[in-house]
């Protein structure tokens, strides 16, 4: 299964300021896939822009700030293990969920399975638990890690708002009374390239 690598892609500081930014960049991106992840990128930005600065400070030989540098590069480098494990976890052998957060997955026997087939049956239905909400269903697919629930009103020219679930039903709330909205769903499995099902709509009652 892959894993996130770090070890070999931070050497050098150059290697070390490059790896992170993009982790943070990529992390950024695709935050939907890491909903639990929101401190940790707050921590890793935060790292990043001392480690950054101290660098610039470094450049000038003062032996005190070459020390903190190090220091800097040491507290980074222990941002990006922790956050290595969060998404290792998540990624589950993913080598593109890994992508997804900046990181170089390991090299993994494990073949490819392809792209995800088109999601079908998507049901929604009024939520009787309240708050405007409804619940949307789909047909499962055993190899998604994800279903990537998304909805807006009907007519609108908003983008679409994501709701990622590990299961194949979801519940989404607080959506405005009589109003009309789209539903489509689709599969996150190895490969990350969505493959919509059709657009169900729904009165919110």
């Amino acid at each position: 299964m892959a894993k996130p690598t770090l070890s070999s892609k931070i050497g050098s500081a150059a290697k070390l300021l490059t790896y992170a930014e993009n982790v943070f960049k990529k992390s950024i991106e695709n935050a939907v896939l890491f909903p639990d992840a929101a401190s940790t990128i707050v921590e890793l930005e935060a790292a990043l822009k001392a480690y950054r600065n101290g660098l610039t400070e470094a450049a000038y030989r003062d032996t005190r700030q070459i020390v903190i540098k190090n220091q800097q590069a040491a507290i980074l480098k222990q941002v990006l293990y922790k956050y290595a494990l969060y998404v290792e976890a998540v990624a589950n052998g993913d080598p593109n969920i890994i992508l997804a957060a900046g990181y170089i997955p390991s090299k993994s026997s494990t073949g490819s399975i392809g792209s995800s087939p088109k999601p079908y049956n998507l049901r929604v239905e009024i939520y009787q638990g309240g708050n405007n909400a409804v619940q949307l269903r789909v047909n499962s697919w055993r190899p998604a890690r994800y279903c990537q629930f998304e909805f807006r009103k009907v007519g609108s020219e908003n983008e679409w708002s994501k709701v990622l679930s590990t299961k194949s039903k979801t519940v989404i709330p607080h959506l405005e009374h009589l109003q009309e909205y789209e539903f489509r769903v689709t599969y996150l499995g190895a490969d990350p390239t969505p493959n919509y099902s059709d657009i169900v709509r729904c009165y919110v009652v």
